[in-house]
Formats: structure tokens, C-alpha cells, sequence
């Protein structure tokens, strides 16, 4: 249908979702890294090694039910990979922090990493963390269109064989295309929205429910122009699978509204039935604090990271469906919007052994959570100026997840900010220690407390032998202050131009480049001292000139 010019389509169709898709694609590992979308919910140590625990459990469950041998290799399948730290993360626990059973899982998995961006891909196996990891077979990356869920290529484009016995997607269901319903008793309305961006003028609507709220509604601040259409579920879903589940868990609710994942529920049906029995799908998204048998009438309207639509996930539709299936689920309870883990497993009922495993990492206090509420009241206190307390906090994260190196760098941020510079270089000294694959520069910080601390010599050595590591424009503008700072000026001019030559744009090094000059033109000519002279005798002498000029 059509609204003056402007054709109304199905949500998932508009113009909000086309600009989705493109935006993984441009945007690649940077939607991660430079901030756009949050991910240490799902990324960081603890909950890596839940999962290493999780796993290990799962795998031996199914050796001792004879549904794999001791030596079968085991195929783990990660969806919508992006960033790559979660797998590294979960890699690195089996191999080093979970004993001689991690280590055997280790030595067994071929991990598929996938994503649908070719961009995110390729950025993300280079990153350190991932590149010892494919080079070494461990990790074969590939990409995979959750749309379409049986078809995996390699980088090379050729087809890779998917046989996973364990599935794992974090943060996958709430960014897969989703259609908006509401249902009024007996009828189903569908959310619609425009085809393309709005102009500035937008003609009025007439349809049903077309103008509810108005500006005032969620869904017009997010979408603009919008209608919910009457539809029926069997002609805008495809097959039987969506309407019946549907139907069945709004069963008991006259009024309702939900975000459906239709894409997300046909990958896991689709996957499901490629696993042989026994198999597991485990996921972790971000709820909408709904639950079974309650799902309100209210919005559930997508969070926006960057050009990202992120749907808080309604996991009561997931035990109907188990149930329709004949498929064991578990699913850890819900903390006000927080994360929840749903572990699925195929046409078996899972063994208390694997229960146990997740009651425990899962449901029985979540520390991965814990770990983030720690850091974000630690972020707070410092932007408060409560260093002391902040620093309290920043222990309690490592604590929990003495992997995550970002932690470190926070910390030592916030001691060097209270002016505890004994403790600031604790801090970044442990990070380095722990940064096997040199991710961050913990050479620069560790050199800013030594230059704090007058010990310029042994800061020019520490960010010399960074540099052996990995040339970065940063760490030679630093070098080039502290060969300043000790009057070798010809070290500091190589350095100062070396970090233009990395980074043409760098506009501290040409500040720092014209601040060597005068000093060294100062130091070996004592131009500085002459130029200065000359110009208080210029306006001394341009002073008494107007003095004597005729008013």
C-alpha cells in the first residue's frame, strides 16, 4: 500500500532495516572498537570461560551416551562472529584455564568463525587475538548469511561443510530481521513503515492505528511514518512453523505486541535439524523483560547503535517452540533488560551434569554481569573525580576477569589521575605481562609514569623496544617528547618525522616538530634569546614612536 507517493512495507523491508544491512558491510570491526555497539556483555573473559566450562561438559555428556567417539573431531559453530573476542576468549580458556579436559576440547574443536560481512571478517582474523588461532587451523573463518544457514564459503569462496555438534550466537537474534505485531483480540495487525527515508514533508496517513499516539508513540520517533496493517500470519510469515508458535504463546493475551525474530527462529529450526541428536545450540542476547504466559501490550522498540537495530529479545517464544520440537531448553532468568543464555538441545534431554554446569555459570549469580555492573560503577566514579573508590571497583572486575586487558589500561588511567604513580605502573605492568599477542600499547603508559617520575632514560628504552613490536605514530610522538626532554635533538627530530611518515594527519607531531626547532635552534645558537631581544627593543622602540606622534 502506499501513502501519497511513498509505498508503506512490512518493517523489516523499510528503509531503517536496508540501512542496517549496509552498515556491518562499511563499517566493519570498527562498529566494535570505536564504540558504536556495546559487546563486553558477551565478549569478555568470564563469560568466554562459562562457556569453555559449558562446553566441556556438553562434549563429554555425548561421549559418554556413545554419540561420539573420544578422538572425533567436534565442530563448533559460531554465528555473527564480529569482533572476534569472544572466540579467542573461549579458545584461550580451553587451552590454558580449564586443566587437562580444556586442554583435550582444545586439541579436538575446529572452531568456524562466521559473519556476514566480508569487511568484519577480514578485519577481525587479523586482529592478534584470532590470527595465531587461523593460521594454526584451530579457527576457520567463513562466511555465513543467517538467511540462508546451510551455505558457508571460505574466504577463497569455496563451500564448507557444516556438521556442528555445538552452535553458539551471542548477541545474533536481536540484529536479524524481525517483524512487529499486535494482536486485538482475534486479529493481527503488522507494523509497516516506509520503503525509502522520508522527505522533509510527510502527507498523513489514514490506515488503522496509522496515527496512534502520534509523535508522542516509539515508533514514530524511531520510524517516522508508519501504519499497523491487518494481516494474516499464514501469508506474511512463510510456512506453518510461525503461525502455530505464535498464536501459541499470545494464547492467553487479548492485547499484545511483540518484536517476532521470524529469521532467528527459522536459523535455529534450520540448524537444529542438521545437528544429529544430541545436539546443543546455545545463545545470548539481551531480553525484553517479558516472560511466559505475560507478554505486555506495550512497545518493544529497537535500540539504535549506529545504523544498528537491536531488538530486546522475547524469550518466552523459545520453550514453545523446544516443546514443538521435542527438544530439551534451559534458560537463565532474567535480571531487569539484562543478558540472558538459552542452551538448546536437539531431540535429547539434557543430562544433569550439563544442568548443573549451567545453573552454576548461568543462573546461580552471573558473574560476567557482575563483572560489567563493577566496571561501569568504576567508570562512573572516576568521571566523579572518586578515584579511591573507583579503583575499588576496578579491582573487583579483574577479580573476575584478569584477561580483560582494557581493565588495566582503565585502572592504571584512574591511579595516574589520583597521582598514585607507583600504582598506575602496577597496573599497566600487569596488563603487559598478560598481553601475549601486544593488542595494546602498555609500553606508552608505562613510559608517561616513568617520565612522570623524572626517569627519562628508562622511558626511551621501554618505548624503543615497543616500537621493535609494532611502529605506531603515537608511541613516536612519545619517544620524540622524551628524547626532547633529555636535549637529543636529532633522536627527537627522527622520531617527530617517523610519526609523520606513519600518519601524514598527525597534527601533534608538526606542533612538536616546530616546538624542536625553536629548541634547538636555542640551544646551539641562542637564536631564541637574540629573537627575543629584538623584538622587546622593536616595541619599545614602536612605543616611543607613538608617543611622540600629534595626537
Amino acid at each position: 500500500m502506499t501513502t501519497g507517493s511513498h509505498p508503506l512495507v512490512p518493517y523489516d523491508q523499510g528503509f531503517h532495516w536496508k540501512a542496517h544491512a549496509a552498515y556491518f558491510e562499511s563499517r566493519g570491526i570498527e562498529a566494535w572498537t570505536e564504540g558504536d555497539i556495546p559487546h563486553r556483555a558477551t565478549n569478555n573473559y568470564t563469560f568466554a570461560r562459562q562457556h569453555g566450562l559449558l562446553l566441556i561438559e556438553l562434549v563429554q555428556s555425548l561421549m559418554a551416551e556413545g554419540r561420539c567417539g573420544p578422538v572425533e573431531r567436534i565442530q563448533v559453530l559460531e554465528l555473527a562472529g564480529g569482533l572476534g573476542d569472544f572466540a579467542a576468549r573461549l579458545l584461550l580458556a580451553l587451552k590454558d584455564d580449564l586443566g587437562e579436559a580444556g586442554r583435550a576440547l582444545f586439541n579436538r574443536l575446529s572452531y568456524v568463525f562466521t559473519d556476514v560481512s566480508r569487511t568484519s571478517l577480514e578485519q577481525a582474523i587479523r586482529r592478534p587475538a584470532l590470527a595465531g588461532l587461523v593460521a594454526s587451523g584451530h579457527v576457520i573463518p567463513a562466511f555465513l548469511d543467517a538467511r540462508a544457514p546451510t551455505s558457508a564459503r571460505t574466504l577463497e569462496g569455496e563451500a564448507l561443510a557444516l556438521t556442528p555438534r555445538i552452535v553458539v550466537a551471542n548477541y545474533a537474534c536481536c540484529v536479524l530481521p524481525t517483524k512487529v505485531f499486535r494482536k486485538r483480540a482475534e486479529a493481527w495487525l503488522e507494523l509497516h513503515t516506509r520503503e525509502t527515508a522520508a522527505p522533509a514533508e510527510s502527507p498523513s496517513i489514514e490506515e488503522p492505528e496509522a496515527q496512534e499516539g502520534a509523535e508522542t508513540d516509539p515508533w514514530w520517533q524511531l520510524v517516522g511514518e508508519h501504519a499497523w496493517l491487518p494481516v494474516r500470519l499464514e501469508e506474511t510469515l512463510r510456512g506453518p512453523l510461525h503461525p502455530r508458535l505464535l498464536t501459541q504463546v499470545l494464547a492467553h493475551s487479548p492485547e499484545a505486541e511483540v518484536a517476532y525474530p521470524y529469521v532467528f527462529v527459522e536459523l535455529l529450526d534450520t540448524l537444529l535439524e542438521r545437528m544429529p541428536a544430541g545436539g546443543a545450540f546455545l545463545f545470548s542476547d539481551f531480553e525484553d523483560s517479558s516472560y511466559e504466559g505475560r507478554i505486555g501490550s506495550g512497545s518493544r522498540i529497537p535500540i539504535l547503535y549506529g545504523d544498528s537495530l537491536n531488538h530486546p529479545v522475547c524469550f518466552p517464544l523459545f520453550e514453545p517452540l523446544a516443546r514443538m520440537r521435542g527438544d530439551d531448553l534451559l534458560v537463565s532468568p532474567g535480571w531487569h533488560g539484562t543478558t540472558r543464555t538459552a542452551l538448546w538441545r536437539r531431540g535429547a534431554p539434557l543430562p544433569s551434569s550439563v544442568r548443573e554446569v549451567f545453573a552454576r555459570g548461568f543462573c546461580q549469580g552471573h558473574v560476567g554481569q557482575d563483572r560489567l555492573d563493577f566496571e561501569v560503577a568504576a567508570l562512573k566514579l572516576s568521571e566523579a573525580g572518586d578515584y579511591k573508590r573507583a579503583l575499588r571497583f576496578y579491582d573487583r572486575c579483574l577479580a573476575l576477569d584478569p584477561h580483560a586487558l582494557t581493565l588495566y589500561e582503565q585502572a592504571g588511567a584512574t591511579a595516574l589521575a589520583l597521582g598514585d604513580l607507583d600504582l598506575a605502573l602496577r597496573y599497566f605492568s600487569e596488563g603487559a605481562a598478560r598481553d601475549s599477542l601486544r593488542e595494546h600499547d602498555f609500553g606508552l603508559r608505562m613510559s608517561e609514569v616513568y617520565c612522570r617520575q623524572g626517569e627519562l632514560r628508562r622511558a626511551s628504552e621501554l618505548l624503543e623496544t615497543s616500537l621493535q613490536t609494532d611502529e605506531e605514530p603515537m608511541t613516536y610522538l612519545a619517544l620524540g617528547q622524551v628524547y626532547l626532554e633529555l636535549g637529543e635533538y636529532a633522536r627527537a627530530f627522527r622520531a617527530y618525522t617517523r610519526a609523520l611518515e606513519l600518519d601524514p594527519h598527525l597534527e601533534e607531531a608538526r606542533q612538536a616538530l616546530a616546538a624542536l626547532q625553536v629548541a634547538w635552534c636555542e640551544a646551539e645558537l641562542g637564536l631564541r634569546a637574540t629573537a627575543e631581544r629584538w623584538w622587546e627593543d622593536k616595541v619599545r622602540a614602536l612605543t616611543e614612536a607613538t608617543k611622540k606622534e600629534p595626537s
